[in-house]
């Protein structure tokens, strides 16, 4: 078996456009928060939905790792509604000059 290193992203990896693979690991990292959170909470299944203001079968399906019975909204409204923040940082990649000394962000595209 010949092992391959990863880019970074597993989803990348396994093939999906940039944009799809970006979204998958985001769902992810949002997924795995929501799970490492629960491990550490002395809920059943039940008390875990009425915490995250869901129901049963969702909790189960997060517990399960079904990432496509989610998104980054609902994963997002989770976390808020157990009183975990949820925080987006956007890396620029060589755009060029960055803002204007003003420190205006219009945008040149008008």
């Amino acid at each position: 078996m010949k092992m391959i290193k990863s880019c970074g992203n597993v989803f990348l990896d396994l093939g999906f456009s940039p944009a799809e693979a970006e979204a998958l690991r985001i769902r992810a990292q949002l997924m795995i928060a929501l799970q490492n959170y629960l491990a550490h909470q002395p809920w059943n299944v039940t008390q875990a939905a009425k915490q995250l203001k869901t129901t049963k079968t969702t909790v189960k399906k997060l517990l399960n790792d079904d990432i496509n019975d989610f998104t980054v909204e609902q994963l997002i409204g989770m976390l808020v509604s157990v009183g975990l923040p949820v925080t987006v940082t956007v890396k620029p990649n060589n755009w060029g000059p960055g803002p204007a000394k003003t420190g205006a962000t219009r945008s040149r595209l008008s």
